[in-house]
């Protein structure tokens, strides 16, 4: 029977989930990370972190998320 609503919760996911990428201002996302930074965090073989999240400007990351659509789609049920 829990095998039966499987398929339900994989939908009721990726609705919130789908909320939440609306959530996101994606050209505001894109315009916060410094890609000179990041490519130089990503070459090669490893990916050196610290680089990766230093390449982001929290400030303009924080502005391209709309805070009142992602408590809608955490807070709300789905349809």
């Amino acid at each position: 029977m829990t095998l039966a609503l499987l398929p339900l919760a994989s939908v009721s996911f990726a609705q919130d989930l789908g909320k939440l990428v609306e959530a996101v201002d994606k050209e505001k996302a894109v315009d916060s990370v410094d890609t000179d930074k990041m490519t130089d965090a990503v070459s090669g073989d490893n990916i050196d972190y610290k680089k990766a999240y230093d390449a982001v400007d929290m400030e303009k990351a924080a502005d391209s998320v709309d805070v009142d659509k992602v408590k809608e789609a955490i807070s709300s049920p789905s349809e």
